[in-house]
């Protein structure tokens, strides 16, 4: 069994693209039938792509999946699979797919309200139940066999905070100093979790970026950037307004805080959960403190100034935390 187990425990073998599994028009179209209907995975029979499995090296490999952390993560501690890390299972694997947890077929309905044929479980589900199948070989295995993971720590390297700034504007500097040189930052981690929390504080300080660049600075009560939701998407930061909420919650450790309005209460979102790009808005804010609201303004002025005056490179100053250009 070992031989068929992909690094996050799918059983690549008997998943329904798999190269062998996926040679006439009839599988396609059971393939693609069957993960719209419990995966909710809407791919049509002529964009499915034959597998040659995730355990190949990258020199052997045609197609597919070479970006997942998971493999990679693998690859990088020379080991078969996450079984034999000392880290199983971490947060990565846990979260790699909506299914790699599930153990039973019971437990796949109860979870999703979608009933299914035993056929149909050990065809569309079973294949993916990576926990389950990583348990197995884990349970048969030497503690000898078990490996310590390499640890990894995010790093940049920041510009110093300038020494020469107007005493009016230290404190609201010092602000986004302390976020930019904060956000994302871990030590002593596995590559899996290394390449993720490195995506993870671009996408964070890219949303940040985005509504600051072409946000409109507004004040009543209290203070915020405003910025319509098809500006916003036009940025390609995200379109699902879950993983944007997601994002939401994480920026609020460090008291930035987002959120989406909805204008248009029945077509702002796509059936799937998906931004449409009209009908909702986006605000950024610091808070109602005076102070918040100095910062605010602060950070619209430092990030126009950096791409009036850098272009294309303005983008890397901000993620450098590089407050220098806008000291006069």
């Amino acid at each position: 069994m070992n031989d068929n187990i992909g690094k996050c425990g799918c059983d690549c073998i008997n998943c329904p693209t798999y190269k062998e599994n996926i040679k006439t028009a009839e599988e396609r179209i059971k393939c693609s039938t069957g993960w719209s209907k419990y995966l909710n995975i809407k791919l049509s029979p002529e964009k499915l792509r034959a597998c040659d499995g995730c355990s190949l090296p990258d020199s052997e490999r045609k197609i597919y999946y070479l970006n997942c952390t998971i493999r990679k993560c693998c690859m990088e501690n020379d080991i078969k699979n996450c079984a034999y890390c000392n880290l199983y299972p971490c947060d990565e694997l846990k979260n790699v797919h909506s299914i790699v947890n599930i153990q039973t077929k019971e437990e796949f309905t109860g979870n999703t309200g979608k009933s299914i044929t035993n056929d149909d479980y050990k065809v569309f589900v079973e294949p993916y139940a990576g926990i389950k199948h990583l348990n197995e070989i884990r349970n048969n295995i030497q503690k000898s066999e078990i490996k310590d993971y390499k640890k990894y720590s995010v790093k940049i390297k920041f510009a110093d905070f300038p020494q020469r700034i107007n005493n009016r504007e230290i404190d609201s500097f010092r602000r986004i100093y302390l976020f930019l040189t904060s956000i994302g930052l871990q030590k002593d981690i596995s590559y899996a979790r290394y390449l993720t929390v490195k995506k993870r504080r671009e996408i964070l300080l890219k949303i940040i970026w985005v509504i600051a660049l072409f946000g409109e600075f507004k004040e009543t009560k209290s203070s915020f950037l405003e910025l319509e939701g098809k500006t916003f998407l036009s940025q390609k930061v995200y379109g699902m307004y879950d993983k944007l909420k997601d994002c939401f919650e994480e920026l609020k450790k460090y008291k930035i805080y987002c959120d989406i309005i909805p204008l248009d209460t029945k077509r702002w979102l796509t059936p799937t959960g998906g931004l449409r790009n009209e009908g909702w808005k986006i605000v950024l804010s610091f808070g109602s403190d005076i102070s918040d609201i100095n910062t605010l303004g602060t950070l619209k002025k430092y990030v126009t100034g950096l791409n009036d005056k850098y272009k294309k490179k303005a983008y890397t100053y901000f993620n450098k935390a590089d407050l220098n250009p806008m000291i006069t």
